[in-house]
């Protein structure tokens, strides 16, 4: 039984060997898991910033400031049920909308 020896070259020389022969076998599988992970990388990047390259807190725009939210205009609701923790809840019809201040 001869004996074995391995140095770390030779092991190192095996694990290089064997990436090689494992990219080289699903080179195209490689290839195409890195660029769709780029492109989803990218559009996800697009998406957050949606081109927004200015903090809109930074120069307010102060034809925004002036305007103030209008309420809707005054509306009837329809009574409903609605469950809570302690069970069913009835809600009356009221009036909502419009200003009363």
């Amino acid at each position: 039984m001869p004996s074995q020896t391995t140095s770390e070259d030779d092991e190192t020389t095996s694990v290089a060997e064997r990436l090689k022969n494992l990219f080289k076998r699903h080179k195209k599988i490689i290839i195409g898991g890195t660029v769709i992970a780029v492109a989803a990388g990218a559009l996800i990047i697009r998406a957050k910033g949606q081109g927004v390259t200015e903090d809109s807190e930074s120069s307010p725009d102060p034809a925004v400031e002036d305007q103030k939210r209008q309420s809707p205009c005054e509306h009837p609701v329809s009574g409903y049920e609605r469950m809570t923790k302690y069970g069913p809840q009835t809600v009356g019809d009221y009036v909502r909308g419009g200003s009363r201040a």
